[in-house]
């Protein structure tokens, strides 16, 4: 989510239209496409892949979320989700480590 941000305001596009209002310009393609290799270069380095944070890198790049209220919106709701399902794995008795997946011993 934030390095969406951050590359629509490298390419200058933070205060343009979305591209489903604007269309699909090359400043728009350069954004999603520098947010995403930005975003999954960060997931290798920390060998945690997670499409689904590509998902969320890309609709912010695009313009969809576009006012800093849905923004927060939807940093809360990710926040919110991972708490849930953190909080009801453990109640099920599902071993979910808080950061690393654990190791199978040798």
């Amino acid at each position: 989510m934030i390095v969406g941000f951050l590359s629509l305001a490298v390419f200058g596009l933070l205060n343009t239209p979305s591209v489903l209002q604007e269309g699909v310009t090359l400043p728009h393609v350069w954004t999603a496409a520098f947010s995403l290799a930005v975003a999954e270069a960060i997931l290798i380095v920390f060998n945690r892949p997670h499409p689904p944070a590509a998902t969320t890198t890309l609709l912010v790049s695009l313009g969809i979320f576009e006012s800093p209220v849905e923004l927060l919106s939807l940093a809360a709701g990710i926040l919110l989700l991972t708490a849930t399902c953190w909080v009801l794995n453990h109640s099920m008795g599902v071993p979910v480590p808080l950061w690393s997946p654990s190791r199978p011993e040798e």
